[in-house]
């Protein structure tokens, strides 16, 4: 699943020497081999609030791997401090066992050159055991995330989601990307009335490009995609550009009567629908609206959203460096639905798939997101999301006997999570879905 790719990254920059941590961490570690002194040292890095950048990284590692460690432990750093709970000294070489600030555990096994520099460093998730349903919340519980997910069973005429297994299923959380089921649902429509063809271009502009594009990032401003191509570009690739391409073809009001027609439990809070645009300016972009936009979700006024949104788009958008690994979510600035509601517009969306809307099946299925049995699950549809303190999940999967289910997953921490999260928690639901009763 892909990043936002939108949000600036923030990169080493300043003073980059570690700074040593004030106390010591967990499991203490012995600095009398060159190994030894190699994995303090990364730990004090990692555990400092400068940021990992090539030249701290350059007192540390072989000149040749000074880029590969620095991408691998600045993919890391974010989520400290860390906690060293067991390490072993090999020869020219340590194994440090850590748990991150949100309780996951990870090994970072590291090699020493002639020289004593680092030559190898790898960094392994070491994935909780899930034997039981109540498995998933203990390990979710332990990282401090308000959460949601269900396991649900699906009526043969796709209208109805038996629950079988979930928690707070029916709390509304960020979707992330997972609403851009409904931006697919709305084009289903479309196209059923005849209104939209998969055929039809649509025409990429520097404004478009501005939100980032995972999947049609290579094409210069007046270049065309058709419908069908931005479609599977929007949920496999998450391709932001082509999700607001697709709202402007579709026209005001259309994902508005989609997310009726999907039966969110809440269609007004999501009226006006925010396009990439419109919501990553609110959130990560220049002037800061974030406080705005939280007065007026809390007192419920569509009249103010809508004016903020249409400020944005007076404006090209422009990200704010200081905010970009920083929630929007903790100011109401997200898509917002349930697990209830997401296993609701997954059914919608299989509804949908006839005729000339036949392709959605497609579409939704081209990347499965998850590596299952696939001869226990012959048909994956699915979307996820992550931005900034938010992370989602979300399936339909049909197994061997022709049954259908839907699965879905929502994370929100107030702060920023890595990358490490997300495989995580698919480490999760990997196991999960041998729990299904199949």
């Amino acid at each position: 699943m892909t990043v936002v790719a939108a949000l600036v990254t923030l990169t080493g920059c300043g003073a980059e020497t570690a700074r040593p941590a004030d106390a010591a961490y967990g499991v203490p570690i012995e600095i009398n081999t060159p190994q030894g002194l190699r994995a303090k040292q990364t730990l004090d890095m990692l555990n400092s609030d400068w940021p990992i950048g090539p030249v701290g990284v350059g007192t540390l590692a072989a000149p040749d791997e000074v880029d590969a460690v620095t991408a691998k432990l600045d993919r890391i750093w974010w989520d400290r401090p860390f906690a060293v709970t067991d390490v072993q000294i090999g020869a020219a070489q340590a194994t440090v066992a850590v748990r991150n600030s949100y309780g996951v555990d990870q090994e970072i096994e590291l090699h020493t050159d002639d020289g004593g520099m680092v030559d190898e460093l790898d960094v392994k998730l070491l994935p909780p055991k899930i034997e039981k349903w109540s498995d998933i919340d203990a390990e979710i519980t332990k990282s401090g995330a308000r959460y949601s997910y269900q396991f649900s069973k699906v009526s043969p005429d796709n209208t109805r989601c038996d629950v079988v297994a979930g928690t707070n299923t029916d709390l509304s959380l960020p979707l992330a990307s997972i609403f851009k089921l409904y931006v697919l649902l709305a084009v289903a429509d479309a196209v059923k009335a005849g209104t939209v063809k998969w055929t039809d271009p649509l025409t990429i502009t520097k404004e478009a490009k501005a939100v980032g594009s995972a999947g049609l990032e290579e094409l210069p401003p007046g270049s065309e995609v058709p419908v069908r191509t931005a479609a599977q570009q929007m949920i496999s690739a998450s391709d932001n550009m082509a999700t607001d391409l697709l709202i402007k073809r579709l026209g005001p009001g259309a994902v508005e009567r989609a997310l009726v027609a999907a039966g969110h439990h809440d269609p007004a809070s999501m009226t006006p629908f925010p396009t990439m645009h419109e919501l990553f300016s609110v959130g990560w972009g220049q002037p800061d609206l974030r406080e705005q936009w939280r007065r007026a979700v809390e007192q419920g006024s569509q009249q103010v959203r809508a004016q903020l949104l249409k400020q944005t788009n007076a404006r090209p958008y422009e990200p704010d460096p200081k905010r970009t690994h920083t929630p929007a979510s903790n100011y109401g600035a997200e898509w917002y639905g349930s697990a209830a509601d997401i296993c609701r517009v997954h059914l919608a969306l299989q509804r949908a798939a006839v005729g000339e809307a036949a392709p959605v099946r497609e579409i939704l299925s081209a990347i499965p997101g998850i590596d299952v049995d696939r001869s226990k699950w012959y048909y994956i549809g699915a979307k996820g999301g992550n931005l900034p303190g938010d992370l989602t999940f979300s399936w339909y999967a049909v197994d061997h006997t022709g049954q259908a289910w839907v699965v879905s997953f929502q994370l929100n921490w107030p702060s920023y999570r890595s990358p490490t999260a997300a495989g995580w928690l698919l480490s999760i639901v990997h196991q999960a879905f041998d729990l299904v009763p199949v």
